[in-house]
């Protein structure tokens, strides 16, 4: 019995799939994360015992493609691929300096409900965090880099005006890290 109910959805699933309105989409814009320089500046100063200056990026750029499939006018499924340009911070201790770079990419997946032009949407992502850091002290450079994966969940909302689409996602524990969170600010085109 249980395996004709699991033929039985499988079947309604791919049906409905195979009817539903596929529509493409590309969307782009900034990502902000919080690369937590601060504490890190605090960390090389305590480190050290010296001063640490430093700089760091609030922003990067992010691309996304999609596929939407409309279930109803109101009820749509959206997967799509993303790809981020790096983060960055600068340190400097006292003649000397290091650096730490973050990129993210990944696929994300979620249920989107319209209401008229309003849209909002919740789901989940599988994604990929990349950290690159360097440390000089004099002429010498020691250098580490590091890629995790996991998963978190979204949420966004936004405006469809036409074929034109603005909003914001918010994407939790990138790279599967509970503390690497990025906040999507795009515009897009649906074809």
């Amino acid at each position: 019995m249980k395996q004709l109910l699991k033929y039985i959805f499988a079947s309604l699933l791919i049906f409905n799939i195979a009817k539903a309105e596929v529509k493409m989409g590309v969307e782009g814009g900034l990502t902000y994360a919080d690369m937590r320089a601060q504490e890190t500046a605090q960390l090389l100063a305590n480190a050290s015992g010296s001063t640490v200056t430093y700089t760091y990026d609030e922003a990067t750029w992010m691309g996304r493609i999609f596929a939407d499939y409309a279930f109803s006018e109101e009820v749509h499924a959206e997967v799509g691929y993303f790809l981020t340009g790096s983060l960055d911070a600068t340190y400097k201790i006292s003649g000397d300096s290091a650096t730490e770079s973050y990129d993210a990419m990944g696929i994300d997946a979620a249920v989107v409900f319209h209401q008229e032009s309003v849209f909002v949407k919740a789901g989940m992502h599988s994604s990929e965090l990349t950290g690159v850091g360097s440390l000089k002290i004099g002429s010498t450079t020691y250098s580490v880099t590091e890629t995790i994966s996991g998963s978190g969940f979204l949420v966004g909302a936004g405006l469809n005006l036409d074929d034109t689409r603005y909003g914001i996602t918010y994407y939790s524990d990138m790279g599967g890290d509970a503390d690497s969170d990025m906040t999507f600010l795009y515009g897009g085109v649906v074809f």
